[in-house]
């Protein structure tokens, strides 16, 4: 087999070039008209980036007023509950201070009513003397407004004073307790009668308390 001469095979390689050169020449304009139909890779990324945070921002925003949400609604049962526990806690501590208060007055009233009892017996013991009466029926007299009276006595302490008193009518009654005087009027009574005068002054002092 001969082979071709050299001028026959540049020629082939030559014609061969050429055919594939206006092969490949529409490709690579086809190939261009492609790329420009294509989006731009950059755009994509920006527009994912774009959503995707778009979408973490509200996530997040909705995330983040859900947990303040929750945070107010416990905030709001624990104020609820510290509020109540709050006026239940003053209730019993009014309802002490009542107690404590009514206690603190009843004491009270024991001690006034044991103080009046002490100084009726003081009383009583002081007014076995006859000067310690009499000092005590002239200032009773004192008072009256008239010079008719009548003054009543247990009949023996009217006995220790029935010599004093000559220009009045001195009644002396067993019934009487000791430590009675009652000096009558025509119009007016006057009670100087030590368990009267410590009543009043009983009465007196249990409504200061």
């Amino acid at each position: 087999m001969k082979n071709p001469p050299i001028e026959e095979f540049i020629w082939e390689e030559l014609s061969t070039n050429e055919q594939t050169t206006q092969q490949t020449q529409p490709e690579k304009e086809q190939v261009k008209e492609v790329e420009k139909t294509l989006p731009n890779i950059d755009e994509i990324y920006q527009k994912a980036f774009n959503e995707g945070y778009e979408k973490a921002k509200n996530e997040s925003a909705l995330d983040c007023e859900q947990k303040l949400s929750n945070l107010k609604n416990q905030y709001d049962t624990k104020l609820l509950n510290s509020n109540a526990e709050l006026k239940q806690s003053l209730q019993l501590i009014d309802a002490r201070f009542n107690e404590t208060k009514e206690t603190i007055k009843n004491l009270e009233n024991d001690m006034i009513n044991i103080a009046i009892e002490i100084s009726q017996k003081i009383i009583e013991k002081e007014m076995q003397n006859p000067e310690t009466l009499k000092n005590l029926i002239r200032k009773t007299l004192s008072f009256a407004k008239s010079d008719k009276i009548k003054l009543k006595l247990n009949e023996k302490q009217a006995k220790l004073i029935e010599d004093e008193f000559n220009n009045i009518e001195i009644i002396g009654d067993p019934a009487l307790e000791m430590g009675t005087i009652i000096v009558e009027e025509d119009s007016n009574i006057i009670d100087a009668s030590i368990n009267t005068k410590l009543e009043e002054l009983k009465r007196s002092l249990i409504n200061e308390s």
